[in-house]
Parts: structure tokens; C-alpha cells; sequence
């Protein structure tokens, strides 16, 4: 049996004859079953495919559908029974854009094509705001002053109608017709925010080809796709355009349009292009131009249909050549139309093998050519297909066919039937090549196949041996393919476990091991610091067996510590997992003085022997269940433990220093030994903490030892007065390896031990004799130092008097707006994923954790948004503080208690880590976030986005909240089970209070992207938002003082500027296209630094304007003031810049959007997902 397949491509733009050029070329390229349909200037072209199966025709099909979709490019608008208004419809749907027309005439024709579609009032308004509109009518006019600079063009008028339109209804595009005038051909115009394109017209169109070619230009201005010939674009009021009728548009005006003429009755067919008669039939042979004769006056137009049989020869006895396009009167008798679906007229088998010996070898004179074109003696013209498909039916004959029809007829007889996916696997492989041996298998295995169950008529109906061959080949092709496909399934389906198996235990691994976030060396001596020190110990001490402490430093990463006798683990590469484990008794807690030494398996603490090193770390903090403590390091030193002799120290036996001369002895040897000069005094009862690194050195330890701090002692760590130590005692094994002699221990220890009696002397000499000394330097140098001070602090006051000249906005004045930087873009992005499915999995807890202190305000610096949200007191929206963690937010985390029911959060709710009711903690936040009267979807907004970033972050992240409100309870309680995801993943959604004309992305304040949070538009924060804008010659908080930096930038960057015009101290490298500053250069050219404005803004430039605060976005410009002597910064925007702007939710709430709307729009390409 034959299949046959059809497909169409819809077209629209160019001209019959162009179309007709394509298909023809296609057709001598070997294309089957081409024709061609038209309706009011959109053309539907047809190809039918014939095949032994159905695939194998869909195949084919496709490849020729793909090859005619290339040659036609931009002006293919759909497949299928797409029609060009519904395929301009679903894009305005899609895009979400709204269309006007200026004119009832206009509106008229479009309204007729798209009153009938479904969803087209959503994107059309069919002139309620606009022409029909009594005020709306009377507004949309060509402005005065175009027509007075543009006078008798009607090209720009029409465009700066169209343009008022816009700005009336507010709509994204607008559609005018005009007809013709003197001097100007009949056009169509699209008119958009960025400017307006025009297509010139025949002047005898239709309303349908008219509203059809507004609806093309209106597509292609849509998806950003070329124009045709005769469309121009312009600027109104700009340019001034010249619009006339291309080649291609006057050859369109002259052509013969074909109606669509519908038989009877309809099919069934689910493709109802077979409902119309064709236009053209590209089936067949070039045909042959008849002579010109009169057109008569009165005519239609009809396809001259060629019916045949398999096997027939063509009818010589038509009325005209095959293919062409003939008029006859409509009194005439039109002929019978094909009333069955099933009678698929196409040129038969012998046109695909005709074709075949055309382009392999010249014909015998003899042969009689089904396509008689007279090119026997020519040579054949390559086909685009010759090595792609092959020709299925060139060898059989009608008579094998009809044999293999009757055969099949007898098998559904006697209930052999073959199933169609036996015949498509069959056919789909007909060509594929096979080893002989398996190809002889399966012959004789069809032979006895067909003798056992055959039937006697089969058996008596001859079958030619090319029927035979291409039937035992299909079968064994059939028998491989299953054993392909079985073992293809086999392979995936194991594969797919072993994924899921994989997946599952990496997740089990990771939640088994992560520890929450590891204390961050830049917050070190901060309650912060303690706090996430403390929570990383106690989840350590439940997942991480052996552990015992956390390690902390100021300038490199802690590191946990275990107990001892605990063994590092091995890796795969059968290296050792570097580890710090106790390895003496801790002698801490003890009343009398004592040394405990900590030892790392690895050179954890090796870079302490670098000088820069040593001054970022000059202390360290130990923390332990049993408490805190913290050290000063008074000796960095190097230690052989098997060293024997004079230079020998025993550091693993000197822990108990109960006894003097053991304290004595100890603190000289150290002291001896070390490689830094710390100038930390040590007293005569003190607590030491050792810790040992391997080094590079073999049999070399390096060891640092602390001091444990009293309590009434300054914790301030003094790194930068740290000094080498001239000729520091080193081990015996480094001289020998110096090939240095070993200088005399005993003196050098002796000399410690005059320093530390010196030390101690002058110390306990300083305390007795200090109020002494006050009382003695009283004197007569009392006046003097006063008359200094004096004059230090008038000096003081002038300066200060001068840098915040003209401020009406002062930190710790009534008139400050906010008095510290929140800041709210601090830390990097999260890397965890939470599926939807884990939150769904997660089990209720059963009980509240007991409530421990959340960290500071400052703590909150990896939280979602930024500094200023807009909540407000009663008489305006005025801002807030930032989002989660900020400072500012009630403490009435009382409220907050979980209920018996319901879905709980875990969060640190205004300074308390709590599980809490889920609705509860959202409604708290969204009111301390937007205030009492936001609009209802700024609050649904704001609590999924909150809902989310508290999912994305780890522990009990902080937030702030207060009492909400029964508008914030409520919003909260319908978007309770509302996430935004991305892939089936719970998003990381940041917010922050305003942003300048648009957001930032994450690179542009992290540095690293992400798919969801890029730069989109915030219009609204301008109109809405408070401090959108500040100016330093306003606000303090924008105006910095040229010493203040040039020291800042000289100790941050080491970088001097001293001598350079403080004009060239700045230049901003780039910036989006909403003005965030993403790179920007310090120094100038040739002795500069180029940072990343997040950077600049929270590292560099933090609290260090004259009245101590920092810039409130990375959105700025600066100029040099040098009357003030300071930088005047212009900022817009408040806060990080990323994600979604709560000032500008606002807006978009107060202008009719949804939560939904909002949340997309400052997420692109997430989903609303409800769990």
C-alpha cells in the first residue's frame, strides 16, 4: 500500500509569480506533489509525499517542507491552517502587546478579521478606546507642528496620527489605511514606540488584502523580520519618507487572484486545505503556453484536474496542456468534483521513475515519457535529492502492485493482517544496509513463514521476484530494528536509574554534610562573626563525627577542630584530608596558667612565616561548647619535635605551667624563637594556645602561639605594629641545611628571659604609678595641652563646617533619612537548589527550636533587598528598611509563636531563630516591608518573593517584621503556596527599595549570572518611590571629602593619588542600560585599579561620607566640587538594584497588574508554580 502525507506552508509578501518560480524550481529539483493555493494575498502551498509507510512519507515531507521554508525565509508565517491573523493574534497574546486602529475604516478592516478569532479583544479594541471613544476620537489628530514642518506629506501625517493614538490609549501599536491621493499610492502604516514602518499598496485591493497586509507588516515589525520591497521605516517628525510601489507590489496589483472554492460535500480530513480546489498543480510538466486568444467578458477561473489509474497514460484528449490555468464562462457546466478524501490524484509510480532515468541516462528514442518535454538530448539537471531519497516506487510495476494489494485483501481476509508499525519499521529501513548473513537468515526464516501460513489463493497469485526481495527485506529489517530498539531501551532505562540513584545520593550526601555558612574572615571580632561561628559548631558537632571546636581568624578561613586521636580521611588519589585536632589536654578552663597545642596534618597555618600574613592574622578566636576564646599571638616560631641538645623545646610537655620555672622557661623559649616582634605583653599567670603547620621544610613545624585575652583586656588586635625579629633561634635542622652554625641557645634564652623580667617590671612600674604620673603631668603642661586641644578641635569643626555647607540631609539629624547602609547586595549568590517536590516532602516540625539571639543588624547583609523598602508612616509611603535582616523592623517577634496547624518556616525573626506559621512570618514581613497601605498585589508579591528567598538561603536566615495588618494577612494567606522556579527549582528572589529607570542583573552586582534575575524596566519608581534621587549637594550621604578617599583608596588599594587632579581619581569603565555602574576605574591611566561598582560602592566608598554613610546605590554619576573639596555624587535608585523593586511593585499594582504579572516581570523566564 501507498501512504501519502501532506503538509502546508503558509505564506505571505510575495508575488504569485514569485511563489510560482519557487515551486517550479522545487518541482525540477524533484519536489512530488506541489500546488498551490490563494486566498486575499496569502498563499498556502501544498506538498504531498507518497511512501510506502506513513513515516517514511513524513520524512520525506518534512525535508522537502524545511527546503521550501529556507527558500521563502521571512515571509513563511505558519503551517498548517494557521491563518495570517491568527498567527499575528498569537503573537500580540504571546508578547502581551495591545493594538489600536486611528480610523473607523481601519478599524473596520481589521475588526473583520479578527472579531471571529478567539482572545482577540485582548489584544485588540475594536476602537472602544480609541475611535469610538467620543474624547478619546477628538484627541487622536495629526499634531500642528508636524503638519506645519511636513506640509502635504500624508505619509507623516498619517504617522503622527497613528503616534497620537498611541499616547491616548496607551497602547503598543497603532494601524492606519490610507487609500490613495494625489500624488501618493494607497498605503498601510504600523506605528510603534520606536518609530513607524509603511507598505505601499496596489490600488485595487480588497478589504481582506488590505487588513491582511497591516496584519503582515505589524508581524514582521513584531518578530524584528525584514521588511518587503515595497515597505519603508521612519521616524515621525524626523525623516522624511518617500513610499512608492515596488516592481514586486505593481506585478502583485496585476495579478489574477483565485478564490477558494469549497466541494461538496466537505471531508473529513483533519487537513482541511483538502477542502479547496487548487490554484495550480505543480505536479505535473512544465505546461506548455497556449496561443493568446480574447479574454471573454464574462469568466472564472478552474485547475484542469488530470484523473488517472496506476499504470494509465496520461488523457491527451483535455481540454488544454496539463497544469494550466484556464477560464471558462460561468454558464458552462462545471465538471463533477472529487467527492472522495480517499482519491488522492498524483502522477503515479511512473513519474518517480521517469524522472529518475531523465537525470541518470538519456532515453531511447522509443520510450514514451510520461513528461514529454522534448529534452532527450540534453543533459540531465542535478537534483538536490539524488542522494538523499530513494526511489521506492522507479521499479515496480502496476501489476506487482496490484498482486501485493490482492495479497493483503487475502491475508484481512483471513485474519493475517500485519499491524501498520510492523510496515513503518519495515519501510523506514527498506534502504538501510545489513551484513548477507542476516539478510539470509531472514529470508529463509519469511520463506517459511510464508509456507505455513499462506493461504492457497496466495499461494496461487504469482509475485514477481523483485515483490519477493523488497518483502523478505522488510521483514528482516523488521527483526533487527526490534533488537535495536530493545537493547536502545535497555541502555536508557538503566541509565536513567543509575542518574535518579546518583541524584538521590548526592542530595542525601549533601544534606547529611552541609554545615549552613561558614563565618565569613571579614566579619571577624563582629557579633556576627560569633554568631555564625557558634551555629557552624553546632551543626558540625551533630553531623561531623569528632569534632570539638571551630578555629577562627581575621584574615584567612577558620577551620574545624577535633578531637584528638581523630584520623584524617583518604581520598580516592590516596592523599589525606588536612584536619586540626587537639593534641595535648585543653588546660582553657583551668585556674592555673597552662599551654594547649592544636596540631594540623597539613600546612593549614604555614603562610603565618609571610609578614602580611602575620598582620591580617595577629590573633585568633577558639570556639568550643564549654565557651569562647580569644588569643593575641605573642610568637610565630619554628619547632623540630625530635630536635635533642641545647635546642631542643619541648612544646608537647610544656602544657602544665603551674610551676614558675616551667612558665618561666616557656615563655623565654617561645619568645626566643620567634620570627615577629608583636610587642603583646604577657602576664604572669596567662593561657596559652599553640598551633602547629607542617611547612615545606621536612621535619619542620611552624607553630604560633596566643594568649589567651582577660576579661577586662581590649579584644582590639594590633597587626601592623608587628616587626621582624632580627636573628630569631631556629631549629638545628635548618642551620645544618643553612650550613649556618648554631648560635649559643643559652644566651639567647637568657636575653629572653631579661626582656619578659623588663617587661613585667615596667608593667606592674605603669600600673602602681599611674595615677601618680596623672597627677604629676598636671602640672604646668596642663594649659598648654588644653590650649592644643583647643585649638585642634576649632580646626576640626571648620573643616567639618566646610564639608557639610548647603546639607539639608545630615546623618543623626531630625531631617536624616536613614542614619547607616544596610547592606542589603553583600555575600554571593546561593549555589543550594530546593525543588518544589522537597518543600512538599519536607515534614511539619513538631516542635520549636529553643530561640537563640539572631545576629546584629549588620548581620543581615546577605539578605534580599536593600536599604530604604517602602514602608510608611501614616501620612506618607516613606521608607522602611531593607529586607530580610534589616535593622529597622519591630520586635515584636512575639507574635510570631507557631500555631498548632499549618505549614511552619524556619527564619530569625527580629533577633530570634524560631520556626514559625508560615502566613504568620510572610504577613510580618510584607508589612514591615511595603507599610500599612500598599496596594493588596504589592503584598502578594512581596510575600512570594520572601517566601522564596527565605527557602534559597540556609539555617534560620533573619528578617524583620511587624504586627501585619488584615490587607497583609490576607495576601499572604492566598499566596502562601506560591513559588517562583526556574526548572522545577525554588528561586533565589532578591528585592530591594527602588530602582533607578530599570534593575540591575546579578553580574552586574554579584558577578555571577543568573538566568531569571537580568535587567528589565522599573518606570514607576520615579513617580513613586522616596529618595529616588540623591544629590550631594543635598545629601550627605552622596558627598565625600577628597582626603577622606584619596587616604581611603591609599590604604584599600595602594594606590597614592596625592599629586594627581582629583578629576582624573574616577572614570566609569561601563554600566547597563538603566545607568548601574558595573566596572569603573580608580587612578588614572597607567596607576589605576579598575573595581566593580558593587565594590566601589560597599567596600571602598562604605560610610566614609562627611557625615559617615555610604552611597545608596551603585546607579551614579560624580563630578569634583573644588570649592568643597569633596566629590559630589548624583545617585537614583535605593539599594542592590536586583530583583524585584518593591517601590516599583508598587506602581505596577497601583496600574492594575497582578502578583503574578509583577513576579514575571522582575524574574524573566520563571514560572508561578502553587505546591
Amino acid at each position: 500500500m501507498v501512504n501519502t502525507q501532506l503538509k502546508i506552508l503558509r505564506v505571505f509578501g510575495p508575488t504569485s509569480a514569485e511563489v510560482s518560480a519557487v515551486l517550479r524550481q522545487a518541482r525540477a529539483d524533484g519536489c512530488p506533489g506541489l500546488r498551490l493555493l490563494e486566498r486575499d494575498g496569502e498563499f498556502a502551498v501544498c506538498v504531498q509525499v507518497s511512501a510506502p509507510n506513513r513515516a517514511m512519507a513524513e520524512q520525506y515531507c518534512d525535508k522537502w517542507v524545511q527546503k521550501l521554508n529556507a527558500k521563502f525565509g521571512d515571509d513563511v508565517f505558519a503551517t498548517g491552517e494557521t491563518s495570517l491573523a491568527q498567527a499575528t493574534l498569537d503573537l500580540l497574546l504571546q508578547k502581551r502587546k495591545l493594538l489600536v486602529a486611528v480610523d473607523e475604516t481601519t478599524g473596520r478592516i481589521l475588526g473583520d478579521l479578527l472579531q471571529p478569532l478567539q482572545h482577540s479583544e485582548a489584544v485588540f479594541d475594536f476602537g472602544t478606546e480609541s475611535y469610538a471613544h467620543a474624547q478619546h476620537q477628538r484627541q487622536i489628530k495629526v499634531p500642528a507642528q508636524l503638519l506645519k514642518k511636513f506640509p502635504g506629506d500624508v505619509v507623516q501625517a498619517a504617522a503622527g496620527r497613528a503616534l497620537s493614538a498611541l499616547q491616548v490609549t496607551g497602547a503598543d501599536f497603532a494601524a492606519a489605511y490610507m487609500p490613495s491621493t494625489v500624488g501618493q499610492c494607497p498605503f498601510v502604516l504600523i506605528c510603534d514606540r520606536h518609530g513607524a514602518a509603511a507598505c505601499a499598496l496596489p490600488p485595487d485591493l480588497n478589504d481582506a488584502s488590505i487588513g491582511n497586509q497591516i496584519l503582515d507588516l505589524l508581524r514582521r515589525r513584531l518578530q524584528g523580520l525584514r521588511l518587503t520591497d515595497s515597505c519603508i521605516t521612519f521616524r515621525p517628525g524626523k525623516d522624511h519618507p518617500l513610499l512608492i510601489v515596488s516592481e514586486a507590489g505593481r506585478e502583485r496589483g496585476n495579478t489574477v487572484r483565485f478564490s477558494l472554492r469549497r466541494r461538496t460535500p466537505a471531508t473529513q480530513e483533519a487537513d482541511h486545505t483538502a477542502d479547496f480546489e487548487p490554484m495550480m498543480d505543480f505536479d505535473t510538466a512544465e505546461p506548455e503556453m497556449p496561443p493568446e486568444t480574447p479574454v471573454s467578458a464574462t469568466r472564472t477561473l478552474h485547475t484542469s484536474a488530470i484523473h488517472r489509474g496506476a499504470g494509465a497514460a496520461p488523457d491527451v484528449s483535455a481540454t488544454g496542456p496539463v497544469g494550466t490555468i484556464q477560464f471558462e464562462t460561468d454558464l458552462l457546466t462545471q465538471p463533477q468534483p472529487n467527492t472522495d478524501p480517499l482519491n488522492i490524484e498524483t502522477a503515479g509510480p511512473q513519474a518517480a521513475s521517469t524522472s529518475r532515468r531523465r537525470r541518470g541516462a538519456a532515453l531511447d528514442t522509443g520510450t514514451v515519457s510520461l513528461y514529454d518535454d522534448h529534452e532527450e538530448d540534453r543533459a540531465p539537471a542535478p537534483s538536490i535529492l539524488d542522494e538523499e531519497i530513494p526511489d521506492f516506487s522507479a521499479e515496480i510495476d502496476p501489476e506487482a502492485l496490484a498482486a501485493a494489494q490482492a495479497a493483503d485483501e487475502a491475508d484481512a481476509a483471513a485474519g493475517r493482517t500485519s499491524t501498520a508499525e510492523d510496515f513503518t519499521r519495515a519501510a523506514t529501513r527498506l534502504f538501510s544496509e545489513e551484513d548477507e548473513a542476516e539478510l539470509a537468515a531472514a529470508q529463509a526464516k519469511a520463506e517459511r513463514r510464508k509456507a505455513g501460513g499462506t493461504s492457497s489463493k496466495r499461494r496461487e497469485r504469482p509475485e514477481t521476484s523483485e515483490a519477493a526481495s523488497i518483502r523478505n527485506r522488510s521483514l528482516a529489517m523488521i527483526e533487527r530494528t526490534e533488537r535495536r530498539r530493545k537493547r536502545t531501551v535497555t541502555m536508557v532505562l538503566v541509565l536513567i536509574v543509575l542518574v535518579i540513584l546518583a541524584g538521590a545520593v548526592g542530595l542525601w550526601w549533601f544534606f547529611s554534610h552541609d554545615l549552613g555558612t561558614r563565618p565569613a574572615a571579614k566579619n571577624y571580632g563582629t557579633t556576627t562573626y560569633d554568631e555564625t561561628a557558634e551555629a557552624y559548631l553546632n551543626n558540625a558537632l551533630e553531623k561531623r563525627p569528632g569534632v570539638t571546636g571551630y578555629l577562627g581568624w581575621p584574615g584567612m578561613d577558620g577551620t574545624l577542630v577535633y578531637a584528638a586521636g581523630t584520623e584524617p580521611e583518604t581520598n580516592e588519589d590516596g592523599t589525606q584530608t588536612e584536619l586540626v585536632r587537639f593534641a595535648t589536654a585543653s588546660s582553657l578552663d583551668l585556674d592555673s596558667p597552662g599551654n594547649t597545642v592544636l596540631e594540623s596534618t597539613g600546612d593549614t597555618f604555614s603562610a603565618l612565616a609571610q609578614e602580611d600574613v602575620i598582620k591580617d592574622n595577629s590573633g585568633f578566636t577558639l570556639y568550643l561548647e564549654s565557651g569562647t576564646y580569644r588569643f593575641k599571638i605573642v610568637s610565630v616560631y619554628y619547632l623540630d619535635p625530635n630536635e635533642e641538645g641545647d635546642g631542643a623545646f619541648d612544646l608537647y610537655g610544656s602544657t602544665d605551667l603551674s610551676n614558675y620555672y616551667d612558665y618561666l622557661s616557656f615563655v623565654a623559649g617561645i619568645q626566643a624563637r620567634s620570627l615577629w616582634q608583636t610587642d603583646v605583653e604577657i602576664g604572669d599567670r596567662s593561657h596559652f594556645l599553640t598551633v602547629t603547620s607542617h611547612t615545606s621544610e621536612e621535619g619542620v613545624l611552624l607553630c604560633a602561639t596566643g594568649r589567651l585575652i582577660e576579661e577586662e583586656e581590649s579584644a582590639a588586635l594590633d597587626g601592623a605594629s608587628i616587626t621582624a625579629t632580627e636573628e630569631p633561634l631556629l631549629t638545628a635542622l635548618q642551620y645544618q641545611r643553612k650550613n649556618q652554625p648554631m648560635p649559643t641557645v643559652s644566651s639567647l634564652l637568657s636575653a629572653s628571659v631579661d626582656r619578659y623580667a623588663q617587661q613585667s617590671a615596667a608593667s606592674a612600674a605603669n600600673r602602681n604609678n599611674a595615677q601618680a604620673s596623672e597627677e604629676e603631668d598636671s602640672g604646668t603642661d596642663l594649659d598648654s595641652q588644653i590650649a592644643d586641644m583647643q585649638a585642634q578641635t576649632d580646626a576640626l569643626v571648620a573643616s567639618t563646617d566646610k564639608l557639610l555647607a548647603g546639607l539639608t540631609d545630615v546623618a543623626g539629624s531630625s531631617n536624616a533619612t536613614e542614619s547607616d547602609l544596610n547592606q542589603g547586595a553583600e555575600g554571593g549568590l546561593p549555589e543550594q537548589t530546593v525543588t518544589v517536590d522537597q518543600i512538599t516532602a519536607t515534614p511539619v516540625p513538631t516542635e520549636t527550636p529553643v530561640p537563640t539571639e539572631a545576629p546584629a543588624s549588620d548581620s543581615a547583609s546577605d539578605s534580599a533587598s536593600s536599604t530604604e523598602p517602602p514602608a510608611s508612616d501614616s501620612t506618607s509611603d516613606s521608607g522602611n528598611s531593607e529586607s530580610a535582616g534589616s535593622d529597622s523592623g519591630s520586635s515584636d517577634s512575639g507574635s510570631s509563636e507557631t500555631p498548632s496547624g499549618g505549614e511552619t518556616i524556619n527564619v530569625t525573626m527580629n533577633g530570634t531563630a524560631q520556626t514559625m506559621d508560615l502566613v504568620q512570618c510572610l504577613a510580618m514581613v510584607a508589612q514591615n516591608e511595603l507599610g500599612p497601605n500598599a496596594p493588596a498585589e504589592a503584598y502578594k508579591a512581596q510575600c512570594v518573593a520572601t517566601h522564596c528567598w527565605i527557602l534559597s538561603q540556609s539555617g534560620y536566615p533573619a528578617v524583620s517584621g511587624t504586627t501585619p495588618g488584615a490587607a497583609a494577612l490576607a495576601a499572604a494567606q492566598e499566596v502562601a503556596h506560591v513559588l517562583v522556579t526556574y526548572n522545577g527549582q525554588v528561586c533565589f528572589t532578591p528585592y530591594f527599595a527602588s530602582a533607578s529607570t530599570g534593575t540591575a542583573s546579578a553580574a552586574d552586582v554579584w558577578g555571577n549570572d543568573r538566568p531569571w534575575l537580568q535587567a528589565v524596566d522599573s518606570p514607576y519608581d520615579q513617580s513613586v518611590a522616596t529618595n529616588w534621587n540623591t544629590n550631594g549637594n543635598s545629601s550627605g550621604t552622596a558627598r565625600f571629602s577628597r582626603q577622606t578617599l584619596l587616604d581611603r583608596i591609599k590604604s584599600e588599594l595602594e594606590i597614592d593619588l596625592t599629586d594627581v587632579d582629583p578629576n582624573n581619581w574616577f572614570k566609569i569603565i561601563s554600566t547597563n542600560q538603566y545607568g548601574w555602574v558595573s566596572k569603573i576605574q580608580v587612578g588614572p591611566d597607567g596607576n589605576c585599579v579598575t573595581v566593580s561598582g558593587r565594590w566601589f560602592r560597599e567596600n571602598l566608598l562604605a560610610r566614609q561620607s562627611v557625615d559617615g554613610r555610604s552611597l545608596r546605590s551603585q546607579c551614579f554619576t560624580f563630578t569634583f566640587d573644588a570649592n568643597l573639596d569633596c566629590f559630589i555624587f548624583d545617585v537614583y535608585g535605593y539599594g542592590h538594584g536586583c530583583g524585584m523593586s518593591q517601590w516599583g511593585a508598587i506602581g505596577y499594582a497601583q496600574n492594575g497588574w497582578g502578583y503574578q504579572d509583577i513576579l514575571l516581570h522582575y524574574y524573566p523566564g520563571t514560572t508561578i508554580t502553587t505546591y
